[in-house]
């Protein structure tokens, strides 16, 4: 089976001691050193995930990241940094980034984070840019959401998120049609249309 391939952004490797731990263990890594290469990388190349490391910045809000193009897209983009502040993370997240990684993070963290941001493909911030209101609606929503991201690819049926959720179907019914307009069969197949789309563009 092969590894997953991921575009990893560094000016300083060296600095980045998940590298050869996690990164170039765990996965098939592709480095650069200039943020055009980066975003090339992301648009043209086959890649699972992108990582943006920062390692060695001084100072958060100066870096490098904030000076690259807005990274939103079907593939997934983490940041490797050595803190996390919720200033960063709202910068970052306005860029297009969808996880965080530390690096005094246990090496199996790591790899199951940047797992699960390949499962995902960046469904969350999707369904953030068009459905935002709705989101908020209820507890529930935001619930729904990490319940199909589990799940999928398998297609779960209304009765069985319901039950998952501890709701009636017709509530769930309600809050689907609340926050995305559609009933919970036209929500996932949105959701599958645009996993398929995501897939096309990787491959293309």
């Amino acid at each position: 089976m092969s590894k997953p391939k991921i575009i990893l952004f560094s000016r300083q490797l060296s600095n980045c001691p998940c590298y050869n731990t996690t990164f170039n263990a765990d996965f098939e890594t592709q480095t650069v050193a200039s943020g055009k290469d980066f975003w090339r990388g992301i648009c043209q190349e086959k890649a699972d995930a992108a990582i943006v490391c920062l390692c060695s910045a001084v100072n958060e809000k100066d870096d490098v990241l904030f000076r690259l193009l807005p990274l939103s897209g079907p593939v997934p983009v983490l940041t490797c940094t050595r803190n996390l502040t919720p200033d960063f993370i709202q910068m970052a997240r306005q860029q297009g980034v969808n996880r965080f990684l530390r690096c005094t993070m246990k090496r199996e963290e790591i790899r199951d984070t940047v797992f699960k941001a390949i499962r995902h493909g960046g469904l969350w911030e999707w369904l953030e840019t068009y459905y935002q209101e709705g989101l908020d609606f209820s507890p529930h929503i935001r619930r729904l959401i990490e319940e199909i991201m589990h799940t999928l690819p398998r297609r779960i049926q209304e009765s069985e998120m319901a039950q998952r959720l501890g709701i009636s179907r017709s509530w769930l019914q309600k809050l689907c049609r609340r926050a995305f307009g559609t009933s919970f069969t036209g929500i996932m197949r949105r959701i599958r249309v645009h996993q398929a789309l995501c897939l096309m563009h990787l491959t293309a």
